[in-house]
């Protein structure tokens, strides 16, 4: 699975086991593991305050980057302007 919030996950698992359980990582994050279920599968979206704790107690802020470059609409913008815009030299 290449979402980023279920790989973050993993990755945090592999310092604190607590991480290993959906359960367990809900909690600490302050959602059911049915939310995270749905967020790691990609079925919904986390909200921002999620997504911030997330990051925080998973030690991941590449999930914010993410976030801001795929999922919010101002990032995604952002993005594609500076994909657009030639280099300077």
């Amino acid at each position: 699975m290449a979402n980023p919030y279920y790989q973050a996950r993993l990755h945090a698992a592999e310092r604190d086991t607590a991480f290993e359980s959906r359960v367990s990582a809900g909690a600490m994050v302050g959602i059911s593991s049915t939310r995270l279920y749905q967020i790691e599968r990609g079925l919904q979206e986390p909200h921002r305050d999620e997504l911030l704790i997330m990051a925080e107690v998973y030690e991941a802020p590449e999930l914010l980057r993410y976030y801001c470059d795929m999922m919010c609409p101002v990032g995604r913008r952002l993005r594609e302007l500076e994909e657009k815009r030639p280099l300077r030299e």
